[in-house]
C-alpha cells in the first residue's frame, strides 16, 4: 500500500473502487501483530485517559499509559478503518471500507459489526428482486382481465418489470461494492453520524443498533465525498468534504443547511473548539479557515506554508493541532487564531493527533508515536 495519510485518503479509496469488495461468510478477525502499532494509522481519539487510534488491515491499538505503549483489540474485520470516535471512556465507534460501522462497549479492547455495508447492499437486491417478482405477478394477472385497450400499456409495464428483475439478478450475482466510510461523529451515546464516499451519510438515534441512509437530506447532486463530521455536542453539527461542500444543521441532523462555498478543493478535517466558541476547517494545499459562529462567516488563518493539512484534535482546555504531509504539526491556543508550525524530522506524513496528558501523540505513516518537547 503507498505511503498515505488521512487527508489523502479519499484518493486511497478511490484507488480501491475499481476491485469490488469481496463477501465473506463469516467475520476475519485481524490479526495480533506485533508491529501493529508501526502500521499506518488514520485517526486517534481520546476514551476517557485511554488513546484509541485505528487504521489498515482492521488495526485498532489503544494505549493506557498516554501513547508509551500499545496494545491491540479484538476486530472482526480486516479492511481499512478510516476514523474513531468515543462519547465517554467505553463507548465508542469506527468506520471505514465496506461501509463497515463497528462499535466497542469496553474502552476499543473488543468490537462487533453495527452495519455493513456489503450485506446491507446484498439485503436492498434481495428487496428489488422479490418486488420485480411481485410486479411481474401482478401483471399478468392484469393482462389476463385486461379490456383490449389497456393491454398495450400493461405489456410495457411488464417489460420494464421483466428488465428490473435481470438488473437484480445480475446485481445479486456480481461482487457488491458499496462506498467507504470515511468519518463518524456521535453527539451522545445515542445520535451520531458516519459520512463517507459519494455522499454517503448515515445516522443512528439509537447507537448504531439500526443506520439509516440520510443522503437524500443535503443538497449534493454531484455526490461529492464526505470527508469529515465534528458538532458542539448540543445540536449543531457540521460536514465538511471534496470540492469545498460544507452542511450545517441546528436541530441534531433533522435538516441540513448548505454554506456557500468560497472554496472549490477539497476539505478533509474540520474541528469545534468549545472552549473558544471557533469552528475550523482545513484541507488541501493548507487551507484553513475559521468560523466564531459556527458557519455563518469565515476567515482564512494565515499560514504561508501550501502543505496539505489531514486531522487534529482539541483538547478540553483549547489547545488546538493540526496536522499533516511532510511531517506537518500546527499547534494554537487561541481557538485557531494563529498558529506555531513545526516539521518531524523524518518528515513522514501524519493524520490525526490527541494531546494526552500533557503530550502529543501523532499518527500517520510509521504508526503511532509521541512527539517531544521541541517537535
Amino acid at each position: 500500500m503507498p505511503p498515505v495519510f488521512r487527508a489523502a485518503l479519499v484518493m486511497l479509496v478511490l484507488s480501491q473502487l475499481s476491485y469490488p469488495a469481496a463477501r465473506v461468510a463469516a467475520a476475519e478477525y485481524a490479526p495480533i501483530m506485533p508491529l501493529a502499532s508501526r502500521s499506518l494509522l488514520l485517526d486517534i481519539t481520546a476514551a476517557g485517559e485511554r488513546s484509541v487510534a485505528a487504521g489498515e488491515r482492521g488495526h485498532i491499538l489503544f494505549s493506557d499509559d498516554h501513547g508509551r505503549s500499545w496494545q491491540q483489540g479484538k476486530v472482526p474485520t480486516t479492511q481499512m478503518l478510516t476514523g474513531v470516535h468515543f462519547v465517554n471512556a467505553t463507548r465508542g465507534w469506527t468506520v471505514g471500507h465496506d461501509g463497515l460501522i463497528l462499535v466497542s462497549d469496553d474502552g476499543g479492547e473488543n468490537w462487533r459489526v453495527q452495519h455493513d455495508g456489503i450485506a446491507a447492499q446484498h439485503q436492498t437486491n434481495l428487496a428489488m428482486r422479490e418486488k420485480a417478482h411481485q410486479q411481474i405477478s401482478s401483471l399478468k394477472l392484469a393482462l389476463e382481465n385486461a379490456e383490449d385497450a389497456a393491454t398495450a400499456a400493461l405489456e410495457m409495464q411488464l417489460e420494464d418489470a421483466v428488465m428490473d428483475l435481470e438488473d437484480a439478478e445480475l446485481a445479486l450475482e456480481e461482487a457488491v461494492f458499496t462506498s467507504p466510510l470515511l468519518d463518524v461523529w456521535f453527539q451522545d451515546e445515542s445520535r451520531g453520524w458516519a459520512v463517507g464516499a459519494f455522499g454517503s451519510l448515515l445516522s443512528t438515534d439509537d447507537g448504531g443498533q439500526h443506520w439509516t441512509s440520510h443522503a437524500d437530506r443535503v443538497d449534493n447532486p454531484d455526490e461529492f465525498h464526505l470527508n469529515a463530521i465534528t458538532g458542539d455536542g448540543a445540536g449543531r453539527v457540521f460536514i465538511a468534504g471534496e470540492g469545498g461542500v460544507m452542511y450545517r444543521s441546528i436541530d441534531s441532523g433533522q435538516s441540513w443547511e448548505t454554506i456557500t462555498p468560497f472554496y472549490e478543493g477539497s476539505w478533509f478535517g474540520t474541528l469545534y473548539d468549545a472552549a473558544h466558541n471557533t469552528l475550523l476547517v482545513f484541507g488541501l494545499r493548507g487551507n484553513l479557515y475559521l468560523s466564531r459562529d459556527f458557519g455563518n462567516n469565515w476567515e482564512a488563518v494565515a499560514d504561508d506554508n501550501k502543505i496539505t493539512l489531514a486531522g487534529g484534535s482539541v483538547s478540553t482546555d483549547g489547545q488546538l493541532v493540526l496536522v499533516g504531509g511532510v511531517g506537518t504539526v500546527l499547534r494554537s491556543g487561541d481557538g485557531g487564531l494563529s498558529f506555531r508550525r513545526s516539521t518531524l524530522p523524518d518528515r513522514l506524513s501524519l493524520s490525526s493527533a490527541l494531546e494526552s496528558n500533557g503530550k502529543l501523540i501523532v499518527v500517520g505513516q510509521g504508526g503511532a508515536r509521541i512527539l517531544q518537547d521541541d517537535n
